[in-house]
């Protein structure tokens, strides 16, 4: 028979508020959670927050999911805190003596190096060849405008690219007014423009100014534009050629799957539109098309290998093409000619005309889904507006800078400029429910570094040292017996039970 009572004289311990058995394996088990628990805190926690709080402008203590107290840097100015993604620190208007020379819309800018380059663009008198010159200084101010290396002949409306860092000008209206067939080709020697020269095989096929250019791994896109017939729905592709040496691009070819079309399927061309890729995606955002001005967002789904999307895997499958916007996805308004951009995975229009064609002053931008290329909303606020309207300007992203140069009123070209930081800080306190956000030292530099680790390694060592002692009090009766008699100075006596056996 069964025995259903313990043996007479035993006391069966209890523990965690008597729910669990002292000597059974669930107490052991819960015990060793909580002390691996414990552990990883002081020896790998304690120590990874003491070294970002040496090296890094904040540091997260605990899980700071939730924060309904922010506090941000004043010089984010007027943005709220924290700062919405995307956002940027309101724009500065350039100071009298970093003006342009002379005004000039419908350019195109980008950097190499600390050098950055305005190049060809509208005068009042027409397209011009001109290319300012300035560079980037680390505060990310400008210095004064000189004059570059000038285009072999005036362009303006052209589109730009970079292929490992050589600029390639693309199109673009002439002297005489007309869409032209050219690309110029420009030389870097260190990060400094030498000069320019026409490429013989990459002149396009049909001549198109306006026009919109991504680049990628593979090459360059260039889409849409307006030719001597009207607005082009064309796609054209320059692949690049690695194994050349140097690598070198290819003759465009046409890409009769990718027209640009209306929803349903009807050809629509498009001019002064924003482009940019981000991810697998190209966007196309906005637009002069051959219905009228537009706000809508075309996309195109590459593959891994830089090609169009496929609707199947199926051998042969036809591409996806370009996919209008829906709802959501296109600009809350109609934007032409505005300043396009790209940045941390946001594209943005600045700028530009709406649809009754007068000059705006407002940024748009959105932050697209990785994966599935989605955008979920335009973003505005007021405080990113420009301070002066203006459509047909310049933007170019230059570190953690973005610089909109030139542009016209609506009336005539301007000289002026502006610029915005593109890293709004985030708080430097934060109160959540569980956790908060502190300021750090954020020592900079090797010091920093160095300084980080000496406070994480000496945190560890003491973690150690007070784990061990902890551990000698937890498993030795008597050590812990005699440790609480030198804490109360003799007021607690050591049982004559006790040892240092263990439990």
């Amino acid at each position: 028979m069964a025995q259903r009572a313990l043996p007479p004289g035993t006391v069966q311990r209890r523990s965690f508020f008597g729910l669990l058995d002292a000597d059974g394996w669930s107490a052991a088990t819960l015990k060793a959670l909580v002390w691996f628990v414990v552990i990883m805190f002081l020896l790998g926690y304690l120590p990874n927050v003491a070294y970002y709080f040496a090296v890094g402008e904040t540091v997260d203590v605990g899980a700071n999911v939730i924060s309904p107290v922010n506090l941000c840097d004043p010089a984010n100015e007027t943005l709220p805190c924290p700062a919405p993604r995307g956002a940027v620190v309101p724009w500065q208007a350039f100071p009298k003596e970093l003006v342009l020379p002379a005004p000039r819309s419908a350019a195109v800018a980008f950097q190499s190096g600390t050098n950055l380059y305005l190049v060809g663009g509208l005068s009042a008198a027409g397209p011009i060849a001109s290319v300012l010159a300035t560079t980037v200084r680390p505060d990310g101010q400008l210095a004064l405008w000189a004059e570059g290396p000038a285009l072999p002949a005036p362009r303006a409306n052209a589109a730009l690219t970079l292929v490992n860092g050589v600029p390639y000008v693309i199109g673009g209206m002439g002297a005489d007014g007309k869409p032209a067939a050219t690309v110029f080709v420009g030389t870097i020697e260190k990060g400094t423009l030498t000069g320019w020269s026409a490429s013989t095989d990459l002149a396009l096929p049909v001549a198109v100014s306006g026009a919109s250019a991504v680049v990628d791994a593979e090459g360059i896109w260039l889409i849409g534009g307006r030719t001597a017939d009207g607005f082009s729905a064309a796609t054209y592709r320059s692949t690049l050629d690695a194994a050349a040496k140097p690598p070198k691009l290819g003759a465009w070819k046409g890409r009769a799957e990718l027209q640009l079309h209306t929803a349903d399927g009807q050809p629509n061309g498009r001019a002064d539109a924003v482009a940019a890729i981000l991810n697998d995606f190209i966007y196309l955002v906005g637009g002069q098309t051959a219905l009228g001005p537009t706000g809508e967002v075309l996309r195109l789904h590459l593959d891994a290998k830089g090609e169009p999307m496929r609707v199947s895997a199926a051998a042969g499958a036809p591409v996806q093409g370009w996919g209008a916007g829906l709802g959501a996805q296109s600009l809350p308004a109609i934007r032409v000619d505005a300043a396009g951009f790209a940045n941390n995975g946001a594209v943005y229009a600045l700028g530009g005309l709406d649809g009754t064609g007068a000059p705006t002053a407002t940024m748009y931008w959105a932050v697209p889904d990785a994966t599935s290329g989605d955008i979920g909303g335009w973003q505005l606020l007021t405080q990113d507006d420009l301070k002066v309207p203006s459509a047909g300007a310049a933007a170019v992203v230059a570190g953690a800078y973005v610089f909109a140069i030139g542009g016209s009123d609506g009336h005539a070209p301007m000289a002026s400029g502006a610029r915005a930081y593109l890293a709004p800080k985030q708080p430097f306190f934060r109160l959540g429910l569980i956790g908060m956000t502190i300021p750090g030292l954020a020592i900079h530099e090797e010091i920093g570094v160095q300084i980080g680790e000496i406070i994480s390694a000496t945190l560890g060592v003491v973690n150690m040292i007070v784990l061990l002692v902890v551990g000698a009090l937890v498993t030795r009766p008597r050590t812990r017996a005699r440790f609480l008699g030198w804490v109360s100075r003799g007021r607690y006596r050591v049982p004559p039970e006790a040892d240092d056996t263990g439990v």
